[in-house]
């Protein structure tokens, strides 16, 4: 920690920057990390306190002499731009590797195939059919590009604030970008924290009053017909889910 400390007066001077914590070995920096900020926020990582991965890794790699921490970009003269190149960075590194929580901001207009492109800029909708009523998920702030299914299915299944748990409700439409990533069947809803996560945690005080539901993917035939169209939905006027097909 020490030997980063010396750094603090060098970094001042580069204005908006954006940089990745990367694990040492040998002569190969692998970034596990990618963030901006200005002054010292890379170092702030090196003292913070809590049980997530992140956090874990940097204090065992601190331990060990392997840390490392690489300027990407510097010299950004606005905060907004330079978020815009923390998501591309994001988006090119990540692949689902990154321990980031969440894509970064400017992450709507970030990586996607360009199939999925076309789709979103010749804007043909695809309505839910009745029969297939349930929530859209509007992960625009946690789907990583790569993700693994469990990873997704996580970042689907909870946890929510004051999200509808009509039974008539009996499909999850996982979307990023409007794009429809996956289509699961909700068995039935619990309170947070009753179910084990295996790719994410959180704070107790993030889960109180929360849900999450139950479930697994929807028959074969429903996901080969909604997956990878652009869903038809009404606003979600800032919550991160809504109704379709209702």
């Amino acid at each position: 920690m020490k030997k980063f400390a010396q750094y603090k007066k060098s970094l001042s001077s580069l204005g908006y920057y954006v940089y990745a914590l990367c694990e040492i070995e040998k002569e190969k920096r692998t970034p596990f990390y990618i963030g901006k900020g200005k002054d010292g926020r890379c170092l702030q990582h090196l003292s913070e306190q809590s049980e997530s991965d992140k956090v874990t890794k940097i204090q065992q790699l601190l331990e060990e002499d392997k840390l490392g921490i690489d300027i990407l970009r510097h010299g950004i003269k606005e905060d907004r731009i330079a978020k815009l190149i923390e998501a591309t960075c994001i988006d090119l590194f990540g692949v689902g590797e990154l321990a980031n929580s969440v894509r970064g901001t400017g992450s709507a207009m970030g990586r996607m195939p360009i199939e999925e492109i076309h789709k979103i800029t010749v804007g043909a909708l695809t309505p839910i059919a009745r029969e297939d009523c349930g929530l859209a998920f509007i992960l625009n702030s946690t789907y990583k590009s790569g993700m693994s299914d469990l990873e997704l299915f996580e970042a689907t299944r909870g946890v929510w604030h004051n999200v509808p748990r009509d039974p008539s409700l009996k499909y999850a439409y996982a979307t990023y970008g409007g794009i429809i990533k996956e289509v699961y069947e909700i068995r039935n809803w619990m309170k947070a924290g009753e179910q084990q996560y295996f790719t994410r945690s959180f704070e107790e005080s993030h889960i109180k009053n929360r849900w999450e539901f139950v479930g697994r993917k929807a028959h074969q035939n429903l996901r080969e017909k909604y997956i990878g169209k652009l869903i038809d939905k009404d606003r979600t006027y800032g919550t991160p889910f809504v109704k379709v097909g209702c």
